[in-house]
C-alpha cells in the first residue's frame, strides 16, 4: 500500500444529514439534497470499478483513514472537482488549511 505523506488534497462533498443535526448535518436542505446527488454519481462512478488506494494520509481527528482512492485509474476526488459534484478543500487530516466550502446559497 503506498505510504503517508502530507498535506493532502481533499475534496469536499455536501452533507447528507439532516438539516441541524449535531454531527455530519447539512447546513441547509439544498445542501442536504445536492448531497444524496453527489452520492447517487459516487455510486455509479464506484459500482463494478476496479477500485485502488493510492494514497494513505494518515488518520484524521476522529482516527479515520484518509486514503485517495481510484476507480478503474481515475481519481475519484479529482475526477468530482473536474464535473462539479466536489469541491476542492485542503485540508492535513487534523486542520484545514483553506476554509471548507459552503454548499449553501
Amino acid at each position: 500500500m503506498p505510504t503517508a505523506s502530507s498535506p493532502p488534497i481533499l475534496a469536499d462533498a455536501p452533507e447528507t444529514g439532516g438539516v441541524g443535526a449535531a454531527v455530519g448535518g447539512a447546513k441547509c436542505e439544498a445542501q442536504r439534497e445536492l448531497g444524496f446527488e453527489v452520492k447517487s454519481w459516487a455510486v455509479e462512478l464506484t459500482c463494478n470499478a476496479d477500485l485502488t488506494i493510492t494514497k494513505t494520509h494518515g488518520d484524521d481527528r476522529y482516527d479515520r483513514l484518509i486514503i485517495d482512492l481510484a476507480a478503474n485509474g481515475q481519481d475519484i476526488g479529482k475526477a468530482g472537482v473536474s464535473v462539479g459534484v466536489y469541491q476542492s478543500w485542503k485540508h492535513d487530516g487534523k486542520k484545514q488549511l483553506e476554509p471548507r466550502p459552503f454548499w449553501c446559497d
